[in-house]
């Protein structure tokens, strides 16, 4: 190819990848804030279901009845934490401001459970695949809500 037509095909490129709209909508990641409003959501959501219904919620880990019924106090504590964590982030995210700081404890407190989690599953405490699946999937939570709580915080949102 002719240097000519290298720099006319070089300039062409330049301009669509330099167009905002050149990249299909349904290509785009959410933003920030939607992933916070989101994951705040999730968090709610699981927090009211543990609350109403305890003794299942554990019972999903792999525990017996006799033994999810005797810790459905522990089950309520970490469902008003979860609830409380998950109203901070909607709210605040949902406001455009300090909805970081509420990710950033939700990512912490999802990577401590799935570390928990790990150690019960190690020590056969656990046994399953929905304890592994439910360790894997707070690990993946605290990901991406601390993704979303340092780009917040980046853009200053």
């Amino acid at each position: 190819m002719p240097r000519s037509q290298r720099r006319r095909a070089d300039r062409s490129l330049d301009k669509y990848a330099a167009r905002t709209d050149s990249v299909p909508l349904s290509t785009r990641l959410p933003s920030a804030r939607t992933i916070g409003v989101s994951v705040g959501a999730g968090r709610v959501a699981i927090g009211a279901i543990f609350l109403a219904a305890p003794v299942t919620s554990v019972r999903i880990l792999g525990l017996d009845t006799a033994t999810a019924a005797r810790i459905t106090w522990l089950a309520r504590m970490a469902a008003v934490r979860d609830t409380v964590l998950g109203a901070g982030a909607v709210v605040s995210a949902g406001r455009g401001k300090g909805g970081a700081g509420w990710l950033l404890a939700g990512s912490m407190s999802d990577a401590v459970d799935a570390a928990v989690l790990a150690a019960a599953l190690r020590e056969g405490k656990l046994r399953g695949w929905r304890p592994q699946a439910i360790a894997v999937g707070a690990l993946g939570a605290a990901l991406v809500a601390a993704a979303a709580a340092a780009e917040m915080a980046r853009s200053g949102s």
